[in-house]
């Protein structure tokens, strides 16, 4: 017996409209899939066609010296298209050639959209948008597109997939499936990052948006800036019908039709209020595929006899849920199950083993000492008298930045004298630290630093050099231990009303939130391992460089850093506010690119210098909040700071630490 021919193609009008009827109905036709598929095909061509002439119309962007120029984009290009030879790329992405690209993928998409064409021309005009956009999005690097050129690719790759199992009816849906996957996980996975952002969830991100000249509307912004609420009725609808969508697989008939509804209403807002035209033809030409596996996944209704008598594997889930049930209480069966525990078990115990390696690999690769302090090891580098003799006077505290391990002052500490006592630690949690159990106010933070000092043995007067949200700290451990600190040393500090009175900084609060969750998450994915976070530790000296890369890469550390960041919102900031004046030394050191990103911060700053008479306020022109304290040319910035005030902590009495007879914990 031969193998089944597939049937004639009729028009493609007539194809769409039998097609729509038959999804729309419930019920499959003659080739339903060959249907779902042309509609595919037409609706994506057609967009992109419309894209690739708009990009003829303004070709000179792709000039050796336009915006798109191949001399700078070349260097962005995949090692294995360099294997390809250097001459041969040239022809083809350097200018003019590229337009021969652009053209080529104006005509597959017109061959597409155009009426007549077969399946197996179908297949090649595909094959070759999926080849032209494959090209055309690595050459551009990645810039000017968004995830309407994603799906067209996902689309264009399952329309030409399809055409070489046109006899295999299991493969073609498999192919429609993965379609109907694909598009559920691009909205779902929009909603995910939208929910985690603050400013979708309070709403400020819709003007923010709208008020720009890529994506905006300016009787829409004018709009929801006046009406706050909904504005945050829109972002939240947004979330809630993007988190929602996948539901069109599952649900009843008439829910079904309502999400996709909704979804063309959504696409047609964004194309007319924020110009997202090829989404609508990216997005909304696979709906038909998602009817399709909706009418298997979703409840099951009165089908007509010749399509209950088509047993394809795409049965009702429970008849298949039904059947491994069945199959799972044989012996066989059982036997089968048993292994695949024991293989998720093998599994998990290799996770586990992975992790413990990793923390294995973090601990033997820390500088410095842990130190016991109560129930807790505390990470620290630390020099006193009794492993330099030489040393004396005072002796320097640090307070690291937000999300930073004690090794970030590695210049800062080279820079210091010989015989000068020092202490850098880790807060919980951060670096080479335990966690701490519960929250760490002002009252815990400070007894905390006060306990590792006794237990290190560094005797006071102490220097509290803050940087960054260490400022707030070291205000905090002053104002409960004044008898022992001989002066403070603010390094772009935060100032504890900063958010409240600077609209630059209480503008970038949500997103530094926002960056610090996605920070955790791409931590726990491990893919920290190049981003800007850790390569900025790359300036720090050779020895310390590699285990700082190592322990901010760990999501605990943004765990908890994030927690730092809420309690320093809830108390530390309130509580640093009630430092009164006094005549210790103080010195304020300004990170210049601070100053020039929001003008109030100087104001700010300068307050800092008013909690003492005997103070000085410094601007480091060159240097960056971050490269203040990182980079070798700006620590000697800070270590001149810190002499200047401990040359005048040197000249009070020093005050005498009140507990040092008691009982402490000694350096493990």
């Amino acid at each position: 017996m031969g193998r089944p021919t597939p049937s004639p193609t009729p028009p493609f009008a007539a194809q769409v409209r039998d097609t729509a009827r038959d999804l729309w109905e419930g019920r499959g036709g003659r080739d339903e899939i060959d249907g779902v598929l042309r509609i595919l095909e037409v609706g994506t061509a057609f967009g992109s066609t419309i894209g690739a002439l708009e990009q003829l119309a303004s070709a000179h962007t792709l000039s050796d010296d336009g915006l798109f120029g191949w001399p700078v984009m070349r260097l962005r290009s995949p090692q294995w298209w360099r294997r390809l030879g250097d001459e041969r790329l040239d022809r083809v992405f350097g200018y003019p050639g590229v337009t021969g690209l652009v053209q080529a993928r104006a005509l597959s998409g017109l061959g597409l959209v155009l009426p007549g064409p077969s399946r197996a021309q179908r297949g090649a005009l595909a094959a070759s948008m999926c080849a032209t956009a494959h090209g055309l999005h690595t050459r551009m690097g990645g810039y000017g597109l968004d995830g309407s050129d994603h799906l067209a690719f996902v689309n264009y790759f399952v329309a030409a997939a399809e055409k070489a199992f046109g006899h295999d009816r299991r493969a073609r849906e498999a192919l429609v499936w993965f379609l109907a996957a694909q598009v559920c996980g691009a909205y779902f996975s929009a909603g995910v990052a939208k929910l985690a952002s603050p400013v979708w969830r309070d709403g400020s991100a819709i003007p923010e948006i709208f008020r720009t000249a890529t994506f905006g509307d300016s009787g829409f912004y004018r709009v929801v800036h006046e009406h706050p609420l909904l504005a945050k009725a829109v972002a939240w609808g947004t979330i809630a019908g993007e988190l929602a969508f996948p539901l069109v697989l599952v649900a009843p008939r008439p829910v079904a039709r309502g999400i996709l509804a909704s979804g063309v209403a959504f696409h047609l807002g964004n194309a007319r209020f924020m110009g997202l035209n090829r989404f609508i033809w990216s997005y909304c030409s696979t709906y038909p595929a998602l009817a399709h596996v909706s009418r298997h996944l979703g409840p099951r209704t009165a089908r007509p006899a010749t399509q209950a008598a088509d047993r394809t594997w795409t049965a009702a889930p429970g008849r298949a849920a039904a059947g491994l049930v069945r199959a799972a209480t044989t012996p066989r069966g059982a036997a089968v199950a048993a292994a695949g525990l024991g293989a998720a078990a093998l599994a998990g115990a290799a996770a586990r083993r992975v992790a413990k390696a990793r923390r294995d690999r973090l601990t033997a690769a820390r500088p410095g000492e842990l130190v016991r302090v109560g129930d807790r090891r505390v990470h620290a580098l630390a020099r006193s008298s009794a492993e330099e003799p030489r040393c004396e006077g005072p002796t320097v505290v640090f307070e690291n930045g937000l999300g930073a391990p004690a090794t970030q002052w590695g210049w800062v500490l080279r820079g210091l004298g010989p015989d000068t006592p020092y202490l850098a630690y880790d807060r919980p949690g951060i670096g080479w630290s335990s966690p701490a159990r519960g929250r760490q106010g002002p009252d815990e933070t400070a007894d905390g630093l006060l306990r590792l000092l006794r237990a290190r043995g560094l005797e006071p007067p102490y220097v509290l050099v803050g940087h960054s949200i260490g400022g707030l700290l070291i205000r905090c451990f002053a104002l409960r231990h004044p008898e022992l600190v001989g002066g403070l040393v603010f390094v772009d500090a935060s100032h504890p009303q900063q958010f409240v009175r600077s609209p630059k900084q209480r503008e970038a609060l949500p997103w530094i939130k926002q960056r610090m969750a996605t920070t955790q998450a791409q931590a726990a994915l491990g893919l920290l391992g190049h981003s800007g976070r850790t390569e900025q530790m790359n300036g720090l000296p050779d020895d310390l460089a590699p285990a700082t890369r190592e322990a901010v890469s760990r999501p605990g550390l943004w765990r908890a850093a994030r927690r730092e960041l809420a309690e320093s919102q809830r108390s530390w900031s309130p509580d640093a506010l009630r430092l009164e004046p006094s005549s210790r030394p103080v010195a304020v050191l300004t990170a210049g690119e601070t100053v020039r990103s929001d003008p109030m911060h100087t104001g700010l700053q300068e307050e800092l210098a008013l909690l003492s008479k005997v103070s000085r306020h410094d601007v480091a022109e060159d240097a960056g909040h971050e490269t203040l304290v990182l980079d070798e040319r700006h620590a000697g910035h800070v270590v001149r700071a810190v002499d200047w005030v401990r040359a005048r902590a040197t000249t009070a009495d020093a005050p005498q630490d009140p507990y040092r007879n008691d009982e402490v914990s000694r350096p493990s």
